[in-house]
């Protein structure tokens, strides 16, 4: 709320009229213009942090789909070399 000094006893009167608590915040021209840059430089911070986060969770997705792919790979060469393999029987009472 923006409260010049024609109407700063007036809006006073209004909002301690409830009984709440009240805490004013006073900012210069330039002390306003500093804070709507710190909020702008803070947002730009935010979205790039979320764009490095979505980079690192798409990379461990693809580096986990690739290991599972490998591993997938590598199941499949073993049990290709297990029924290349003629099967041997190890009982040693024939």
């Amino acid at each position: 709320m923006v409260i010049n000094k024609d109407n700063m006893e007036e809006k006073l009167a209004q909002l301690t009229a409830g009984g709440a608590p009240l805490g004013i915040f006073v900012l210069t021209a330039q002390g306003y213009e500093n804070l709507g840059l710190n909020f702008s430089d803070i947002r730009a911070m935010v979205q790039q942090q979320q764009q490095i986060i979505l980079a690192y969770e798409n990379y461990y997705k693809e580096a986990t789909r690739a290991l599972d792919e490998a591993a997938l790979q590598q199941q499949e060469a073993q049990e290709n070399v297990r029924k290349e393999q003629p099967a041997r029987d190890f009982n040693p009472f024939n």
